[in-house]
């Protein structure tokens, strides 16, 4: 089964999602049919507040695209259904109801960078490697990332090096490049990643939400859409109850109590 490429784990407020197609974790539509599959059970608990996005096993979180999928003929329309079938992941890991903390680290290629780099918070091990080598395989990134998100996260310059070079970097230079938030020791990967969900969990899940909506929309607008939006966030959450709870409970000089989504 599908779900089989793919497990979870609540303890809630934290919801852990694993890639468990050791050992290089390859993305194939079975993969992504099991991610969407994980993605709904997390989404229909409303005690979750973050989840942790990981891979199973040593050697990587994710090694890209399963080639024994693209290896085998399949037309054109095929070829197409699979890549909207990616972009349409990011856009999921990027709008998704909870923050997804990915925790990085061995490999990561391809569409494994597509994955990661589309997380809200994204902590590497000091042995992740990564790539998006796809010209040395005669292929572009085609998932959203390589060609559109990427020249935005860290500029025009600095995606062309990592794609016409297609070399192997590591979580230093990925730090560097704002691409990951944070290098950790990859005995210590575990932990720094709980440790970054139960800070977010303790959050309002609404005031967590609403500058990552805001951001989400704001990559792919206007500057008058993007204030307009801003409004309709600021106002919407002004109003809400966590903001309220949230001033009453530093007046009070006690934890807030927020709702959950």
């Amino acid at each position: 089964m599908a779900e089989e490429l793919v497990r979870v784990e609540i303890r809630a407020p934290i919801a852990r999602v694993t890639l468990d197609d050791p050992p290089m974790n390859p993305v194939s539509t079975r993969t992504l049919d099991a991610l969407h599959a994980a993605f709904d059970r997390v989404e229909a608990d409303r005690k979750v507040r973050v989840v942790i996005l990981t891979g199973a096993g040593e050697r990587a979180f994710c090694a890209g695209a399963d080639l024994r999928q693209q290896a085998r003929p399949q037309g054109p329309e095929a070829g197409k259904r699979f890549r909207n079938y990616g972009r349409r992941t990011l856009e999921r890991i990027e709008t998704f109801a909870r923050p997804i903390i990915a925790a990085l680290h061995g490999y990561c290629i391809g569409g494994g960078t597509a994955i990661a780099w589309s997380c809200d918070y994204r902590i590497a091990a000091d042995n992740t490697t990564f790539r998006a080598g796809d010209a040395y395989l005669g292929l572009v990134p085609s998932w959203g990332m390589g060609l559109t998100r990427l020249p935005r996260f860290i500029g025009r310059n600095k995606a062309l090096d990592i794609l016409l070079m297609g070399e192997n970097f590591g979580a230093q230079e990925a730090h560097a490049l704002g691409l990951v938030s944070k290098v950790v020791p990859r005995a210590e990967l575990s932990a720094a990643a709980e440790a970054a969900a139960q800070r977010i969990a303790s959050a309002s899940p609404r005031a967590i939400l609403a500058p990552r909506r805001a951001i989400a929309h704001n990559l792919r607008h206007s500057w008058d859409s993007m204030v307009a939006f801003e409004e309709e966030v600021c106002a919407e959450m002004f109003e809400a109850p966590d903001a309220q709870e949230g001033r009453q409970a530093f007046l009070e000089k006690r934890k807030p109590h927020f709702q959950d989504l």
